[in-house]
């Protein structure tokens, strides 16, 4: 049974979804006002092994990921080109950089969520959840703005597990603020002259951080849901608020299970834009085009995904060795098929079985690494060669299917690697089009002139391997 580590509780729990065989994910995106590095990369791969992981369980998964569009930094970002139209100029950042976003998950085989929301589309859904705030006495008008009343929650605090005195201790005074609470928090913002605003029954203005994505989820799902995620930084405040004004807008409990990931730290000092010590897809690549997105996932898999990754030039030179060694040791399978040696297919089933007791563990990814590696030093001394394909395909198949790596590449296929994963999308669309006899004849192209072997999973993905 899988138990994911909840938040809420802190204790691993199991998962008992909403709708048997059905979980409803939502995952806080990203703001997008700047190139995104390997820290935004580290969430999105977090939950999409676990998506993975879910749907190879047998869940039906409706996973929902939003994009912050409209923001303070956002707006900040297009004022420093002193643009005339700074609206426009607010479209422009956000469409950059979520390009950028995006563009970084597709060259890590990420794929898209079943639904991405953006902010400024759900503004009416926005507007009309903070009216019935204020309707039922959890949320006041005040000079143009809107603040949720914290004081009408009694479970605040419950997510971060932080008690009102102590926030109200810690809580910075604003002047100029007509909050009734120094934690209170804005639900709608007055517009200034020049930014982007709507109209409200509040005046023009915009939403504030929180409301963007309770809106979006119960848009979304209707009401509570299975798991919702995002990275440790967002605990306080944003998923305390949220969780306050979602749970008072709909009188129900808002989600089940809330999964939290480390941050990442650079030499100890965590990963942004002001320190200047963040690390993009982008230089890695220029790095080892070849392997930096698969060493990559390697970095995100070794560390469970509820603790700090410290990101060093140490770290890095060690994971490249962890994946030669799975190189070698993938050429020397290859070999050993090449001589006739079968894969005990029994055997791929029972290892399979060790690989998903880590997984339903929370997760456990760094221990799947170890047993896969003890898989190999295991196949290396026997020195037999069944033992050695039936390791490989049991790493390759799992690794494949939840984590996303073509584990046995070689270094001619992996320079293929754009043509190979440009006639996999000709194929789809061919057979999307029932052009059947043209999808066939890409897979056999592929395999005839390249050695490439494609594998289409149940859920509507190919993966591709370098024919044994």
């Amino acid at each position: 049974m899988l138990k994911i580590q909840n938040s809420l509780t802190k204790e691993k729990e199991a998962l008992k979804p909403i709708i048997p065989g059905e979980i409803k994910m939502y995952v806080c995106g990203p703001t997008v006002y700047d190139e995104p590095h390997i820290g935004h990369l580290r969430s999105a791969y977090v939950f999409e092994v676990v998506r993975r992981y879910l749907k190879f369980s047998g869940f039906k998964v409706n996973f929902v990921r939003n994009v912050t569009d409209v923001d303070d930094k956002i707006i900040e970002k297009a004022r420093t080109a002193g643009p005339k139209d700074l609206n426009a100029a607010v479209r422009e950042v956000s469409l950059k950089y979520f390009d950028l976003y995006k563009n970084d998950l597709k060259r890590m085989g990420i794929q898209d969520p079943d639904f991405e929301p953006k902010a400024t589309e759900y503004i009416p859904q926005m507007i009309a959840l903070i009216g019935e705030l204020i309707e039922k006495g959890h949320a006041y008008a005040a000079g143009g703005d809107v603040y949720f009343n914290v004081a009408t929650f009694g479970n605040y605090g419950e997510v971060s597990h932080q008690r009102i005195d102590q926030m109200l201790e810690e809580a910075c005074v604003e002047t100029g603020v007509l909050k009734k609470s120094p934690l209170d928090f804005a639900l709608w913002k007055s517009g200034k002259e020049d930014e982007p605003t709507w109209v409200s029954p509040w005046g023009k203005g915009r939403p504030g951080w929180h409301i963007e994505c309770s809106a979006m989820s119960l848009s979304y799902f209707g009401g509570g849901f299975d798991i919702h995620g995002g990275g440790r930084d967002l605990i306080f405040p944003h998923h305390e608020n949220e969780n306050a004004q979602s749970r008072c807008a709909t009188g129900k409990p808002f989600v089940n299970l809330w999964m939290h990931h480390g941050l990442i730290t650079t030499n100890g000092q965590k990963m942004s834009k002001s320190l200047k010590n963040f690390v993009t897809l982008s230089r890695l690549l220029e790095d080892d085009p070849a392997f930096g997105d698969e060493i990559l996932k390697l970095t995100f898999l070794g560390t469970h995904y509820t603790a700090p990754l410290d990101y060093t030039s140490e770290r890095l030179k060690m994971d490249r060795q962890v994946w030669k060694r799975f190189m070698d040791f993938f050429e020397s399978a290859r070999n050993c098929e090449k001589n006739g040696a079968k894969i005990a297919v029994k055997s791929v089933t029972e290892i399979h079985h060790s690989f998903r007791e880590a997984m339903d563990n929370d997760f456990n990814t760094p221990e799947v690494l170890t047993k896969m590696h003890a898989l190999i030093n295991e196949a290396h001394r026997s020195g037999d060669a069944i033992a050695m394909v039936t390791a490989a395909a049991a790493i390759r198949n799992f690794g494949s299917e939840i984590f996303g790596i073509v584990f046995d590449q070689n270094i001619q296929a992996t320079s293929l690697k754009p043509e190979i994963e440009a006639a996999i999308h000709q194929r789809a669309l061919a057979r999307k089009n029932k052009d059947f006899n043209a999808a066939d004849d890409i897979r056999n192209r592929l395999l005839s002139e390249r050695n490439i072997e494609l594998r289409d999973l149940p859920d509507g993905r190919t993966t591709w391997r370098v024919k044994l």
